[in-house]
């Protein structure tokens, strides 16, 4: 393991600057030792030359574990005997395998399967988010077209339904359900984005427009434009004189 270590320090190193290292992994969920598997692989893809045996990739993986993670593998390291050899820490397959048993599902094709199942397609969601997250699961499970196409009738929002029962395409197979289903649901927000941006434009036209004023109420003020009643009346004549006038209609 020394002499490892040693060989692991002289070799020159190309460091990718631009791939992002793995997070560490203290012994969590299945889902996080899935994920700490997964960005140790892009690490190794991005970083080929690099690691060169799976003793590399393997060392490199343990020194981001942290926790009963690293706690594990310290005796095997620390403490074990010159006779003794360890596949998984020789072999990256069984390295992971180890990690799956400590660490992982007992049961991981169940696990799959009641994620997939679960997977929401509310009717304010894409249907491209919906899909990658099925991918991930489908690539997992074996399930035929029958059990996948199912799966996707169930979870489908209304307005993706209602849609779906007058298309005229080919949806017996499940890539051929999934492509109208993309097909419906991208034609909703599209018609969803040109309403917003309609109702936009409406609203900008609508600040140029200038406002008509507002009517005063009651009789007109002396200092409006119109004239005032006073001034059609004679000079000799006020509002009182024309209270106490008798009416023309009745003669005296």
């Amino acid at each position: 393991m020394l002499a490892l270590a040693r060989r692991l320090d002289s070799q020159p190193k190309k460091r990718n600057k631009g791939v992002k290292k793995p997070d560490l992994f203290s012994g969590g969920s299945p889902d996080e030792l899935r994920a700490f598997i997964f960005q140790c692989q892009i690490y190794f893809y991005a970083c080929e030359g690099e690691f060169q045996e799976d003793t590399e990739n393997i060392f490199f993986a343990i020194s981001y574990l942290r926790g009963v993670a690293l706690d594990y593998f310290e005796p095997f390291i620390n403490e074990a005997k010159a006779y003794q050899s360890f596949d998984f820490l020789e072999e990256w397959s069984a390295f992971i395998q180890k990690l799956s048993n400590l660490f992982g599902s007992y049961s991981p094709e169940d696990d799959d399967e009641d994620a997939i199942v679960a997977i929401l397609f509310s009717n304010d969601s894409k249907a491209v988010n919906y899909f990658i997250q099925f991918t991930k699961f489908q690539n997992r499970i074996c399930w035929d077209d029958r059990a996948l196409r199912k799966v996707v009738k169930d979870a489908i929002p209304n307005r993706v339904h209602d849609k779906l029962r007058f298309s005229h395409k080919d949806v017996s197979t499940f890539e051929g359900l999934k492509r109208v289903v993309m097909r419906i649901d991208n034609d909703f927000w599209k018609r969803q984005q040109e309403e917003r941006h309609k109702f936009q434009v409406v609203r900008a036209i609508q600040g140029y427009i200038p406002k008509a004023p507002r009517p005063t109420q009651g009789r007109p003020s002396p200092t409006s434009e119109s004239p005032a009643l006073t001034d059609k009346l004679p000079q000799d004549c006020t509002w009182g004189s024309l209270l106490q006038a008798p009416s023309s209609s009745h003669p005296e």
